[in-house]
């Protein structure tokens, strides 16, 4: 696991007030950090916790995305990516998506049929995928997040999941 995956944010209830890191070699807290990660909490949109259809603790992706994620995680996500958006992306797939759901599966396109009776690819959750992409994509568009091209970002989308598919984990 990476500093960057172990990395906790606490926050509390409403206004973010401190940010606690845990990297392996003890933590620190930066109260510069905060106000930054209160910017980009706020750019992101308003938190949907109070939601009847989110799950405790947990809000979509973006309004309307129908995926959830911990307000937390994705808080901390954000901070540990920025301003790279591919570091992002990685992060958010790792997130929604097992080793086992990529087993013989694609990001885009449809289900395959094999004409010789073996079973084709599989399509990964289309929601999810396209979450990701949206959400990244927006993220790309905000102040102190580097840019990134749609195309580049759907063959990570492929990449990783070839990736991943390989892995004996």
């Amino acid at each position: 696991m990476t500093p960057h995956e172990q990395a906790t944010v606490y926050a509390s209830i409403g206004p973010i007030s401190a940010i606690t890191i845990s990297c392996g070699k003890g933590e620190y807290s930066d109260p510069g950090q905060v106000r930054e990660l209160q910017t980009l909490c706020d750019l992101i949109g308003e938190r949907y916790c109070g939601s009847p259809a989110s799950p405790s603790g947990q809000q979509e992706l973006f309004p309307g995305s129908g995926i959830f994620i911990s307000s937390f995680r994705l808080a901390a996500m954000n901070h540990a990516s920025k301003p790279n958006c591919m570091r992002l992306f990685h992060a958010l797939f790792d997130h929604f998506f097992t080793v086992e759901e990529c087993q013989n599966a694609v990001p885009f396109g449809r289900p395959a049929n094999n004409p010789s009776g073996k079973e084709g690819k599989q399509v990964l959750d289309r929601k999810k995928v396209d979450g990701i992409l949206t959400y990244v994509l927006r993220c790309a568009t905000l102040p102190d997040w580097e840019p990134i091209e749609e195309a580049k970002l759907k063959k990570a989308f492929v990449n990783k999941c070839r990736a991943r598919a390989g892995s004996k984990e």
